[in-house]
């Protein structure tokens, strides 16, 4: 009889897909388990990524805790802003309980934290001290795709541009740069593609802003990234999950942190780092300052070409998995 792997997240336009898809990619690693998703918040057009699980309970936070352990499990992954040690503690007693965060700023009762950002500090004194920390880029979520990809011949006469600020784009990234494409004629010097992601509120908008040019690629998602990703030179996009697939990719971008839990990227990493360029959400209304960023990144493209590949080597999935399964 296989063990039961319950995940517990939170997916909507509101926190948007991120932690939706990371788990996702642990997934195919736990096929000996009977998988099951508890969330508090699933918006529907998401049910379609959802399919690796037997079953899916939505219901209300304070009601999350029971449905965990109604289903008997023997491992919970919790990839949830909102909860907390008080939530997973009655689970703690009953299975092995694997955190996941990046935002060090609350107590967990767990088994096992994962963070892949680095210089973390302050979570020993947030959990149990049995409790084994997973740190920093060795256990990055990128999936093994994004480090075997090769960069296709462009057969335009101007580089391409990917257009993406995640699932939900809570600050409106992708409607603000499809303004500046066509108020500041982007298009006739850089291809553009937008992915506006399944819970961005703004496709309608987008498509109707980019009705009379057909010039721009418009898509809502896309379940093969590895292969856009070959497919593009630049990138505009923020500092979310997506921008460290970005750097694997070798893809150099424009990045822009839009969550308090990308603050400090830009200049703790990319400029640190020479990556690629940095902008603010403000900037995305002004065309001249996309054109300037995208000639930057032109100009100096084979370094942070080369930067971007040599800045993330570890596979980081299967360091999860390991200290997964070593529970």
């Amino acid at each position: 009889m296989n063990k039961k792997l319950v995940v517990v997240l939170k997916a909507d336009p509101q926190i948007g897909t991120g932690h939706l898809m990371r788990v996702k990619g642990l997934l195919p690693y736990f096929n000996d388990y009977n998988l099951y998703l508890c969330a508090d918040s699933l918006s529907e057009e998401l049910i379609p990524q959802c399919k690796e699980y037997q079953d899916i309970i939505v219901t209300n936070k304070d009601r999350l805790s029971s449905a965990v352990l109604s289903l008997n499990p023997d491992l919970v992954i919790v990839d949830h802003y909102f909860l907390d040690e008080e939530f997973e503690s009655p689970i703690y007693e009953k299975a092995k309980v694997v955190v996941i965060d990046d935002l060090e700023n609350r107590r967990h009762k767990c088994h096992l934290l994962i963070d892949q950002s680095e210089g973390r500090t302050r979570y020993k004194e947030l959990v149990p001290p049995d409790c084994r920390l997973c740190l920093g880029y060795k256990y990055n979520f990128i999936k093994k795709d994004f480090f075997e990809i090769k960069k296709t011949q462009n057969p335009y006469s101007h580089p391409r541009v990917l257009v993406n600020f995640g699932g939900a784009d809570p600050v409106h990234g992708c409607k603000l740069v499809a303004k500046a494409i066509i108020n500041g004629e982007l298009y006739k010097k850089y291809v553009f593609t937008i992915i506006s992601g399944l819970s961005n509120p703004d496709y309608k908008d987008i498509k109707e802003i980019l009705s009379n040019n057909s010039r721009i690629t418009l898509i809502r998602n896309s379940d093969n990234l590895p292969q856009v990703f070959s497919n593009m030179d630049l990138a505009i996009g923020a500092c979310g999950g997506m921008f460290r697939e970005r750097i694997v990719a070798g893809l150099p971008s424009v990045n822009v942190e839009i969550a308090d839990n990308q603050a400090g990227t830009c200049k703790g990493i990319v400029e640190k780092y020479n990556l690629g360029e940095c902008a603010t959400v403000t900037d995305l209304n002004n065309p001249k300052h996309i054109k300037d960023k995208l000639d930057k990144l032109i100009h100096n493209y084979d370094a942070f070409e080369k930067n971007c590949r040599n800045f993330i080597k570890e596979r980081g999935i299967e360091n999860i998995v390991r200290e997964i399964r070593n529970l």
